[in-house]
């Protein structure tokens, strides 16, 4: 396995940060060697995006832009194994490669069945060699298309040496902190920051981290931020007494994992793989989807605790939930599919 090279494609999805997302994953499998889009030069870059305008029309997934084909397109033209990160926007040409190849998918079911029809996805699932899934929801709308033994369930990461705990308990009002957009419940974080600020008023900090700033309209006691950097990002994760992450649907969730490896508990919807994720103990509590009521009075129950040992104990329970999803282990589970790659 040690002379073992898997072409691996990389797009970084712009809201991620440095060390946040997938494709970390790569910088602990020294064995993946990385293709990275968008090419080098304009003239590379002019003619992605003029084979992209010829070919790329012909992809029935609804995202893929030039840099998505570009990646797809050298992957299909690699030699040996191939790991394709990002399966739901970049498998579509490469489906057609001879060599084996390895896919993870990271969308829940509800959206996979969105981006294709049931036929599309009965030819195009079956094409990858081993199917990598994030959730067991996932892993059982794989199993509809391929054998069981194909379709692998290895967990997301989180860089648990750049996101870490702060070095004393936070201080002052306490923080009650939303990070992410996608398949967020807007209505039910609104309900509940109303509740919080009629109740507790300027004694409770609300704050979202978010791409969808300015999508909507957002309550008069809501923070907005939008761009920052990975270092405040992390500053917020570790002055915050709970992140709360009201979803309505999920396979693993990046704020998720990096909140409990800043050692900050998290209260969250009980929806798709955050179960998986959140684990049993008191550093994550669930709570069932689409319910304010029973996501406010999680919220109140953490936040009244803030400074004592009790909230010590959330988070250093939190910490030790995201160890057990450390990037190093997560690379020895992808390279097992790796070594069943090389024997296809």
């Amino acid at each position: 396995m040690t002379d073992m090279r898997v072409t691996a494609s990389v797009v970084r999805v712009p809201w991620h940060t440095d060390h946040g997302g997938y494709d970390r994953l790569l910088a602990f499998l020294p064995e993946a060697q990385p293709v990275i889009t968008p090419p080098a030069g304009r003239l590379a870059r002019r003619a992605a995006a003029t084979a992209h305008r010829a070919i790329g029309r012909r992809c029935p997934l609804p995202f893929y832009p030039p840099e998505h084909f570009a990646t797809d397109w050298r992957i299909r033209a690699a030699r040996g194994p191939a790991h394709v990160l990002y399966g739901d926007e970049q498998f579509w040409f490469s489906r057609r490669r001879t060599a084996p190849t390895a896919v993870t998918y990271h969308q829940p079911p509800a959206q996979l069945q969105q981006l294709l029809p049931h036929d599309l996805w009965k030819d195009l699932a079956p094409r990858a060699d081993r199917v990598i899934t994030l959730d067991p929801y996932q892993r059982e709308f794989f199993t509809r298309y391929l054998p069981p033994e194909r379709v692998h369930l290895v967990p997301h990461g989180i860089d648990t040496h750049a996101f870490t705990p702060a070095p004393s308990p936070p201080a002052g009002p306490p923080l009650v902190l939303t990070v992410g957009w996608w398949l967020r419940d807007w209505n039910v974080l609104d309900a509940v920051h109303a509740r919080l600020h009629h109740r507790y008023g300027r004694d409770v900090e609300l704050t979202v981290v978010t791409r969808q700033a300015d999508s909507r309209s957002w309550p008069p006691a809501t923070r907005i931020l939008q761009g920052i950097t990975e270092e405040e990002l992390i500053g917020l994760y570790r002055r915050a007494a709970v992140v709360l992450l009201p979803l309505t649907g999920a396979t693993a969730n990046n704020a998720l994992l990096e909140a409990l490896a800043c050692g900050t508990p998290v209260v969250a919807s009980a929806v798709g793989g955050i179960p998986t994720y959140a684990g049993i103990g008191p550093g994550c509590l669930l709570v069932p989807p689409g319910d304010p009521a029973a996501a406010t009075e999680a919220v109140e129950k953490v936040i009244s605790e803030a400074g004592s040992s009790a909230h010590a104990i959330r988070r250093a329970a939190a910490r030790d939930r995201a160890e057990h999803f450390a990037w190093p282990h997560i690379a020895d589970q992808t390279r097992h599919v790796y070594q069943l790659l090389a024997e296809d």
